[in-house]
């Protein structure tokens, strides 16, 4: 849940930098196939492929689409938990929206606020939303589950234009998901 800030203009909070429990990303990799984490940092990259978007990256201007992977495949399925403030959501749903419009399949892990701007701008283009049940625990920067959940509910939004147009209408569904670790894998912990 990480992107390059301009510190100038934009200071970093440590909220921002919660990350997705590893047993909730699983039950999405094991439908999505991610070939790339879009918003991650080098000990909580998430892909399969342990690629993604790191600090220093600025993942809003690169073209997703056009990663090569070390098999020599582009990469064509992403995975994104933005940072939640400051504007964040609505630049990362902007950008995941294009790069779908480019063939690219986009799932973004987002507050369940139906209210907000950036909800009604980008999420009714989306081919499919996923309401998870229950709140999400996100782990802390060291990768630890953190204490309490957010005071929102949490849903997935999938950015695929190919599906959207092939289904005509959008798809919601709910996935019912319980963090069932206790302990993360010590590849994801900070040294």
């Amino acid at each position: 849940m990480v992107h390059p800030r301009n510190f100038d203009t934009t200071p970093t909070t440590p909220k921002d930098e919660m990350r997705t429990p590893p047993s909730l990303f699983k039950r999405l990799d094991d439908k999505f196939r991610f070939d790339l984490d879009v918003a991650c940092t080098p000990y909580n990259c998430l892909s399969r492929n342990q690629y993604g978007y790191c600090v220093g990256d600025d993942a809003l201007s690169k073209e997703w689409t056009r990663f090569l992977m070390d098999n020599g495949d582009d990469a064509n399925s992403f995975f994104c938990n933005p940072p939640y403030s400051r504007g964040m959501i609505e630049k990362f749903l902007a950008k995941a929206y294009s790069e779908s419009l480019k063939g690219a399949i986009v799932v973004l892990l987002l507050p369940g606020d139906i209210s907000t701007q950036w909800f009604h701008k980008y999420c009714f283009k989306a081919a499919e939303w996923i309401i998870i049940d229950g709140r999400v625990k996100f782990n802390d920067i060291n990768g630890n589950p953190s204490k309490g959940s957010p005071q929102f509910g949490s849903m997935c939004i999938v950015f695929d234009e190919s599906r959207r147009k092939a289904n005509g209408h959008l798809i919601v569904s709910s996935m019912d998901w319980k963090d069932d670790t206790t302990t993360t894998n010590n590849k994801q912990q900070q040294p």
